[in-house]
Order: C-alpha cells, then sequence, then structure tokens
C-alpha cells in the first residue's frame, strides 16, 4: 500500500518542526505515557522523595506505615480517537483554512506519534450513518486507511452525537483507553458533564478544539441555511463584539468543566500550529497527572 497521506504528514512535520522540536514531541509523549502504567500491581513501603499521591491511605492504616501503590509496567497503551464529523466540520478555522482539513492533519500527526511508540489505537466516527469504531491495531498502513476512510465521511451530515460517539467505545471495548478527542467549540459544549464523570473514573480523556471562523468575517457561507452571510452582517460591529463575548463566556464554561475533569484541551486553527499544540496539550496532560 502506498501511503500518500502518511507522507503528507511526514512533510507538514518536517516543514514546522526542527528536528530537536520532534524530538522533543517524541520524547515527551513516552514521558507521559510511559512513565507510570494505569494497571494497579501491589503495595510496597513508602520511601522518602515518592509521590504522596501513591500513598493508599486505607492499607496504610491496617498495616501500622505508610504503603505505596505500585503499579505494573507495560509497553502499550490503548489510544483511541473520537472524531467529529457533519456540516460544522465542513467550514472553516479562525486562519481561513478547513476544520475537515485540520482535523485530518491532527489526527494523522498524533496517530503517526503513537505509531512510532508502538501504542495501538482505534478511531470512533459517523460511516454512512452508522458509528464505527475501528479494532485497535498498530502500523502505518493501518493509519492510512483510517485516514482514507475519514476524509470520505468527516464531510457527511452527522447522525450522532458527540455523546453517542464517547459512549460507544465504553460500551464495546473493555479496557483502559486514552480517549483523545477532536471536535470543536460545539462539540465541547455539547459534551455532558456526566459523560466526563463517565470516562474520567477510569480513563484519561483530551479534547483538541478545531477553531471556527467569525460569521463576521467577510465572504463567509452559512452552513446551517445553505446560503452566503449576508455583507451588511460581517460590517456590523456590535454583532461581532457581542459574537466576542458569547465565545469568549463558551470557551470559559468548557474550560471549567474540563478543568473539573482534569481533561487538557488545545485550541487549533492552521496546519503550522499543529506540533507545537501538540506539544502544549501533552505538557498541560502531564502537568494535571502529576498534580
Amino acid at each position: 500500500m502506498r501511503l500518500q497521506y502518511i507522507e503528507k504528514i511526514r512533510k507538514n512535520i518536517s516543514i514546522q518542526a526542527s528536528k530537536k522540536t520532534v524530538s522533543l514531541l517524541e520524547g515527551l509523549y513516552k514521558s507521559v505515557f510511559h512513565g507510570k502504567s494505569m494497571d494497579f500491581d501491589d503495595l510496597r513501603d513508602y520511601v522518602v522523595g515518592d509521590n504522596s499521591k501513591d500513598i493508599d491511605w486505607k492499607s496504610s492504616i491496617r498495616h501500622g506505615s505508610l504503603l505505596i501503590r505500585r503499579y505494573c509496567a507495560y509497553r502499550r497503551h490503548n489510544m483511541i480517537f473520537i472524531v467529529d464529523s457533519g456540516k460544522k466540520i465542513n467550514g472553516i478555522t479562525e486562519s481561513g483554512e478547513n476544520k475537515s482539513d485540520i482535523a485530518l492533519y491532527v489526527f494523522g500527526t498524533l496517530a503517526y506519534l503513537i505509531n512510532k511508540n508502538e501504542d495501538e489505537i482505534s478511531t470512533v466516527y459517523n460511516k454512512n450513518g452508522s458509528i464505527m469504531a475501528k479494532p485497535f491495531k498498530t502500523g502505518l498502513p493501518n493509519i492510512e486507511m483510517t485516514i482514507n476512510d475519514l476524509e470520505k465521511n468527516i464531510l457527511l451530515d452527522n447522525s450522532f452525537s458527540i455523546n453517542e460517539l464517547l459512549e460507544y467505545p465504553l460500551k464495546r471495548f473493555k479496557r483502559k483507553m486514552i480517549f483523545i478527542v477532536i471536535s470543536d467549540l460545539d462539540g465541547a459544549n455539547n459534551i455532558t458533564e456526566n459523560m466526563l464523570k463517565k470516562i474520567t473514573a477510569s480513563h484519561d480523556l483530551l479534547f483538541i478544539n478545531i477553531s471556527d471562523a467569525s460569521i463576521c468575517d467577510s465572504d463567509l457561507y452559512d452552513l446551517n441555511e445553505d446560503k452566503d452571510i449576508p455583507r451588511y452582517i460581517s460590517k456590523n460591529k456590535l454583532l461581532k463584539e457581542e459574537e466576542k463575548e458569547i465565545k469568549k463566556e463558551l470557551i470559559d464554561k468548557n474550560n471549567r468543566k474540563f478543568k473539573k475533569y482534569r481533561i487538557s484541551t488545545v485550541t487549533i486553527s492552521s496546519k503550522k500550529e499543529i506540533v507545537d499544540s501538540i506539544i502544549d496539550l501533552l505538557e498541560r496532560h502531564n502537568h494535571a497527572i502529576r498534580h
């Protein structure tokens, strides 16, 4: 199989990042996801320098001395992508790039990185009116086929909500998973706290927001109404200020919701931001799981 999309991903990474940055990205990924397993193994005596968050207080009280939870090391993690789709992903970002292109490149870049570290990936998305959940696999051919399938389906009308996409792997896969959600502000706003609570009780979750262009930018198209946005709207300064305020309120609301459940998030507007934004996301997640 010719890995055409993978080659585009590699080229985009090389254009926007130096070897030093790529090494930082790979090193940070290993540090975050391979520094400590998610599977509990046994207990051992506390020694100075251990993380106090790992103390098992109930066992320590019964034993009469401090005991630390020890985790078994294993090589692979189960990384599951939830890729939102539909009309809204047919829009453009703040930088004027297609949201669908950014979503595919974000998925491809992260999947490429995950594959280099020999973790397994699955992808959940809408396909022909049903939910597709790819089996967990490694390998570049698997990533290439997934990107091609996503490209065919990402712009089709979304018949399932973001919560239904998130619920599906919880019922299908009985394993520890790290959820990576690729959506937008609307998707973030629609995820319920009940769903976040259900996922983060046993799994990790990272959210990647693909930005939306302002409706007050010129030459935009209303995807919901299937018509051009009138010029007088794009020139209305009061409407532009109101839109900025509404968007800020939504962002603040979602940030509070994500912070409550220790969910790291980042916003991406263009292909050239992808590598730096992923580094930012991993650093935030690294900080969240250690505090």
